[in-house]
């Protein structure tokens, strides 16, 4: 958690309150985190931890929303629920 604490200080300092990590455009940084976030809520599911939570990463939680919706983004990633229900099925879990 210590990790995302670091990652949440750097987003506030190159966001500039814009949205994403170089500012108002999605950049590479954005794209390598972002490709993180379907992994993340599987094993927030699976474990029952909250890794991003609004009181210790209010910022990466706002990113994550606002990435997830970008129009370069929403046609190919899968929704949290759509990860989680592929995870369950590719690992068997009821």
């Amino acid at each position: 958690m210590e990790n995302l604490a670091t990652l949440e200080e750097g987003f506030q300092k190159t966001s500039k309150g814009l949205g994403f990590f170089g500012g108002e455009n999605i950049g590479f940084l954005d794209l390598a985190c972002g490709t993180l976030l379907g992994p993340v809520s599987v094993i927030e599911a699976f474990s029952g931890v909250k890794f991003l939570r609004q009181e210790t990463t209010p910022g990466l939680i706002q990113w994550a929303e606002k990435f997830r919706a970008h129009e370069a983004v929403k046609p190919y990633m899968p929704t949290p629920e759509e990860f989680i229900a592929f995870a369950n099925k590719k690992f068997n879990v009821e």
